[in-house]
């Protein structure tokens, strides 16, 4: 009797972990099946998948006789293929990889199967302008780097482009050798970070403004150029003399030094808190991926390195989403709306606007928008942009070293209800914020104008 007990015992374990299996089994097929369907190895149902146009209906991928068909321009498909994603499945942040389910009609119940609940080779239309899209890439003229705009009112992605790229239909056979094709499958508005540079100096700012709600505007250093501070030079670029300034006029000439003597007497907690607050090191969801995240730490920093902090070096780095995101807040009052790359979605494709996440207060985001408006009417000019659109930026060079010239940023927004824009742009080894962002973001808007 005890024998048999015994082995009943064993059974009824056994029995359980059975069950056990198959319910984690069923749970990640219902979690995960979508990701399974679309792995690399399953190359062939790319030939199943519908057809992915933008928003004005230009056709950007489709299947022919079995396999996948791009867009006839060259062009589009270089500039758009992070968006899309390639055939083999290598970018990951790809629309063919992260909604392949949508497109070849997977579901749970059906797999992938022809039924009236679920339709083999499903089309999506992307939010994303081809035009802006390639007016952005072409603008890059050859380097590498990021652009990304979104309508801040309704979420919609209008331009999406990564540097470097290359054809899908003609995938370069020393793709895995040639240095010219390193991080060519690299999402890079989603997934890198850069040096940020001056661009910083917003959240610099927004962190004075919330320390001093009364003063800010008031307080006023003396730029010479350069300055030891904390036992080493922190100098302004080109070492260019500014002279007394206040924030509006250190804004608008970037002042290195000005900005250093702010962060300090702001202090590097509380310079650290705000920013955090503004998005660095938080995460940020897109289309079902996790963007990488803009980070700082100034844990242990001295006087020198919060200086440098401040002005977007020592370890401050940027990811592109996340500005373009945090630009959003400053035009909206100081929240964003979640961007999408397709009308609609659902909860299984993290497409949907989910509302809006505050980043700062109305009155911070409506005191930025005055600053970022006069750097532009100011210092910049109306005339790099279309007529009408009332642009606030920021332009930013992050210092990489290596002997290689900066990144070269431009960060800002359309303050207009025609054109409710919100961008960041980063050119790698630029020659300046204006000279190669600037033609960059004016590129954008001029093609959605």
């Amino acid at each position: 009797m005890k024998t048999v007990g015994f082995r009943s015992i064993v059974l009824y374990i056994l029995l359980a972990v059975f069950i056990g299996g198959v319910g984690y089994l069923v749970a990640n097929m219902f979690l995960h099946g979508r990701q399974w369907v679309m792995q690399p190895y399953n190359a062939h149902l790319s030939g199943q998948m519908g057809d992915i146009k933008d928003r004005d209906g230009n056709l950007l991928a489709t299947s022919q006789d079995g396999g996948r068909v791009y867009s006839e321009n060259d062009t589009v498909r270089r500039a758009l293929l992070h968006t899309i994603g390639d055939t083999a499945g290598f970018i990951g942040t790809g629309v063919q990889s992260v909604m392949g389910d949508k497109l070849t009609g997977y579901n749970f119940i059906t797999g992938l199967n022809d039924t009236v609940f679920s339709r083999m080779g499903s089309g999506l239309t992307l939010t994303v302008s081809q035009d802006a899209c390639t007016a952005a890439y072409n603008a890059m003229a050859g380097r590498n780097g990021a652009a990304i705009l979104y309508n801040y009112e309704n979420g919609d992605i209008l331009c999406k482009v990564s540097a470097p790229t290359f054809d899908p239909a003609f995938v370069p056979e020393d793709i895995e050798t040639n240095d010219a094709y390193k991080g060519a499958y690299l999402d890079k508005p989603l997934s890198a970070s850069f040096t940020p540079g001056s661009i910083f100096k917003i959240i610099t700012a927004a962190a004075a403004m919330e320390k001093w709600p009364d003063s800010w505007s008031e307080r006023t250093y003396e730029c010479w150029g350069a300055e030891n501070i904390g036992g080493s030079d922190i100098t302004c670029l080109h070492g260019e003399a500014h002279g007394s300034q206040d924030m509006f006029a250190a804004m608008g000439n970037s002042c290195n030094i000005y900005f250093a003597h702010l962060a300090n007497d702001i202090g590097g907690g509380a310079l650290q808190k705000k920013a955090e607050e503004m998005g660095f090191n938080q995460s940020f969801d897109f289309n079902g991926v996790n963007v990488t995240k803009s980070t700082l730490d100034l844990t242990g920093a001295n006087a020198n390195q919060i200086g440098w902090a401040a002005v977007g070096q020592y370890t401050v780095l940027a990811n592109p989403y996340h500005m373009m995101a945090l630009m959003g807040a400053v035009a909206k009052d100081g929240s964003y709306t979640q961007p999408r790359l397709t009308e609609g979605g659902d909860i299984f494709s993290g497409l949907a606007a989910s509302g809006d996440r505050k980043l700062m207060s109305a009155e911070t985001a409506r005191q930025l928008k005055t600053l970022l408006r006069g750097d532009v009417e100011n210092y910049y000019g109306d005339w790099m942009f279309p007529q009408g659109m009332a642009v606030c930026a920021k332009t930013g060079t992050g210092e990489v070293g290596e002997g290689k010239a900066p990144n070269c940023w431009m960060v800002g927004f359309c303050d207009s209800t025609q054109y409710p824009y919100a961008f960041a742009v980063v050119v790698e080894e630029g020659e300046g914020g204006i000279e190669t962002a600037g033609v960059l973001v004016s590129a954008m808007l001029q093609a959605l104008a």
